[in-house]
């Protein structure tokens, strides 16, 4: 090191010296004389709003935590997009531990969706902490309530039953799936927006059965657990018998896990910092107590075992998502992947160069009065192409789901732009005087990308109300009362049907990111 600096410092002035021996001092400071872990409050980055159970499970922890610990836990509720939201969050911060994904099975469903191995991968699984098993609930005024009945009905009338539960795709409807096929059974699965709302329908007799845990089923007379997957029956509910003991074998271990995860590269010294600490709350008597009331198997499994967990349960959902027509073919699967990662980078440079070179033959050629034009079609065309392919990595678990919108005005937009581009070069002549100027195109260009940069900083909302605002006002629109209405209404139509409706994932922004 000394030589380096040497071999530097020879060659320059004092003041660069100064310079250059103040960065490798930084570099050399000894591990010790830097803040050890935790030196400031810990985010827990939960992916639902306040009151699931992986809420409570973030902040029981937190607080049984507190006991073996002198740091502030802070949970933190980021819902949106089945926790593609949160986890955006994660791995968008530094992997310094100081910001805990608290996730859940059904989060490596969501994944598989809609970012694959990219998603899965982007974490480091440190911790499980419970297994929730999964269970059959029944309404017990019904005359279809027992188990034995259910599977007789199932055999007798293929395809006639109606099993409710929270989400397509999700565990309870994987866990459904695997149940029809060890019975040979064929079932309707009814998603609903919430477990809650799926056990209303099965109260009002719009279903058979409810795929959930055995504790959805507490408070309520009237809810029947049918079977649970478990080894042995649950000491909470003694009287409901097991797969096993119904005589079927391979259903025993299905169930909710629950658990932690950090940004992928957080140091060894931080993971095993966390490792230590769950082994003291999973010991605690006040965290066994308060999950075994519900049937909850308190089982700690680290970091090692856990991500080959993982990576199991990811290849058991794929195999189910695409037997079911939730996840596309392999061939969509590849341009989904294609959209999240670098690829789609290099995608969108290759459309560029492509419409840049076409433009400049264009140029360059007896077409060159219709250059103005011809860029701005192009143009368009390029961005339709780019938001398509982004729009397959939008999660796709129903008929219509959050890539609808956005595909019906790519699907509008392609074909519209390939007629005026045949019609362009057809009437050169009468084209070529009436055509666009250049400049107004490039200056459009500059605006979209001062628009994209800002998005990062100021998000989606504001930086698009402020996009739409400057560009009517370039085109010579002055009516500033229309102008303002247009872009508020534009936002406010995002935010309803995009973001609160069908849960596409729009930037908050840095600026904003840890107010929402």
């Amino acid at each position: 090191m000394l030589s380096v600096y040497r071999e530097i410092t020879a060659k320059h002035s004092f003041a660069k010296r100064a310079f250059v021996l103040i960065i490798l001092a930084m570099l050399i400071v000894p591990g010790q004389l830097r803040a050890e872990f935790p030196d400031k409050p810990i985010k827990i980055v939960v992916y639902t709003g306040p009151g699931g159970l992986i809420d409570i499970s973030a902040r029981k922890f937190a607080g049984i935590a507190s006991k073996y610990v002198d740091v502030n836990f802070v949970v933190e509720n980021k819902p949106g997009a089945g926790g593609i939201v949160a986890l955006k969050k994660v791995i968008q911060s530094p992997a310094d531990g100081y910001n805990l994904y608290a996730c859940t099975k059904s989060n490596i469903a969501k994944f598989v969706q809609v970012g694959g191995s990219d998603y899965i991968n982007a974490l480091s699984w440190i911790a499980m902490l419970m297994a929730d098993p999964e269970c059959v609930i029944t309404n017990g005024t019904q005359d279809l309530y027992k188990w034995s009945d259910i599977v007789a009905n199932a055999l007798q009338q293929p395809g006639e039953q109606n099993w409710v539960g929270p989400a397509a795709g999700g565990l309870d409807h994987v866990t459904a799936l695997k149940i029809w096929d060890a019975y040979g059974m064929d079932a309707k699965w009814i998603p609903f927006k919430s477990g809650g709302k799926a056990l209303a329908a099965l109260l009002g007799e719009q279903g058979v059965a409810y795929v959930g845990n055995p504790r959805d089923a507490l408070g309520n007379a009237d809810l029947h657990i049918a079977a649970v997957s478990s080894t042995h029956r649950l000491p909470a509910f003694p009287d409901v018998p097991t797969f096993t003991e119904l005589g079927m074998i391979g259903l025993e271990n299905e169930y909710m896990w629950r658990g932690f995860a950090l940004k992928k590269g957080t140091p060894a010294a931080v993971v095993q910092w966390y490792d230590d600490l769950f082994k003291k709350v999973t010991a605690d008597p006040d965290w066994i107590s308060f999950w075994s009331k519900g049937g909850i198997d308190i089982k700690y499994v680290a970091e090692k075992e856990f991500t080959a967990l993982v990576h199991e349960d990811a290849k058991v959902f794929e195999y189910y998502l695409r037997k079911s027509n939730i996840l596309q073919d392999e061939a969509v699967g590849i341009l989904a992947n294609i959209a999240t990662g670098n690829s789609f980078t290099i995608l969108s440079l290759i459309l560029v160069m492509i419409w840049l070179s076409a433009s400049y033959g264009v140029y360059k050629s007896t077409y060159a009065p219709i250059f103005g034009r011809v860029m701005v079609i192009g143009f368009f065309l390029v961005v339709c192409i780019l938001f398509l392919v982004q729009s397959l990595n939008f999660p796709s678990s129903s008929d219509v789901g959050p890539a609808a919108v956005p595909r019906l005005w790519i699907f509008m937009l392609i074909p519209l732009n390939l007629l005026l581009l045949f019609k362009t070069f057809r009437n050169v002549a009468e084209v070529s005087d009436s055509g666009p100027r250049v400049d107004i195109v490039l200056n459009f260009i500059g605006f979209l990308l001062v628009y994209l940069l800002l998005m990062q900083v100021l998000g989606y909302f504001l930086s698009t109300f402020g996009f739409i605002l400057v560009s009517l006002y370039y085109l010579g629109y002055r009516k500033w009362r229309n102008s303002l209405i247009i872009a508020f209404g534009w936002i406010l139509f995002s935010y309803l049907i995009f973001y609160k409706t069908l849960y596409v994932a729009l930037p908050l922004g840095s600026l904003f990111e840890g107010l929402f």
